[in-house]
């Protein structure tokens, strides 16, 4: 084994290089990943109490509800297409409808409770 490393070495530097480089930078990525695979989840938190910070969409996968349901909950009215889309929060929607997080919010939830009773889920 150590003669062929010195064979490597002596015989192509270069090559020799270029391929320890590689096994670096594939060890970084396998530790990267190993060290994220703990935080990955595909799901949002359940039933999050709202927050300003929250897009309608993000609140739609936190309900499970369809994104024509919860425009229809929040009076919004029907979601604009992706491109045309304008970065709207809950923080401008209580403040365009005049309540607050946690009104709003309680809004949601009885919505959301009543379209999965509804569906029987």
């Amino acid at each position: 084994m150590r003669s062929a490393l010195q064979y490597f070495l002596a015989r192509q530097p270069i090559a020799f290089g270029i391929f320890a480089a590689s096994l670096l930078v594939m060890l970084f990525f396998a530790v990267q990943f190993l060290l994220h695979l703990g935080h990955v989840r595909d799901d949002v938190p359940e039933n999050q109490a709202l927050e300003e910070w929250m897009r309608p969409r993000y609140v739609a996968m936190s309900y499970r509800l369809p994104p024509r349901v919860l425009s229809d909950i929040l009076g919004i009215g029907p979601p604009p297409r992706e491109r045309e889309r304008e970065p709207l929060t809950m923080a401008d929607i209580a403040e365009q409808q005049g309540v607050d997080l946690p009104t709003l919010t309680e809004r949601v939830r009885a919505g959301a409770a009543a379209f999965h009773e509804e569906r029987g889920k």
